[in-house]
């Protein structure tokens, strides 16, 4: 079943070929992971590239950490459906990405 709640996704460790195109913009999900969590709740990981055309031409990679649950089955949606909730994107840079992390270290430690 297609619907408004459909996401492209990836749940192997492999490359992805699977693309969502939004207005001029087609994104590519190089790599994604999911932790889940709970009775139906996950975090999805990915690796996301995208190709832009027109007036705001580009192209480039980040990273998407998203936050979901999985359809029970009620209403406009089949059961075991990802929805997504929330997304946080980061930028695909060493130095952000070494930030980032030496910053996790700090909280987990």
């Amino acid at each position: 079943m297609t619907n408004r709640f459909s996401r492209m996704s990836s749940r192997s460790g492999g490359n992805d070929s699977s693309a969502k195109q939004g207005g001029n913009v087609k994104y590519n999900v190089i790599k994604s992971e999911r932790v889940d969590w709970e009775p139906n709740n996950f975090l999805e990981i990915s690796h996301k590239s995208y190709d832009a055309k027109g007036e705001n031409s580009g192209s480039g990679e980040f990273y998407s950490l998203s936050r979901g649950y999985y359809a029970t089955g009620n209403g406009d949606v089949d059961e075991g459906t990802p929805i997504y909730q929330k997304n946080l994107t980061l930028p695909a840079d060493d130095k952000f990405l070494d930030s980032f992390i030496g910053a996790l270290d700090k909280i987990f430690s």
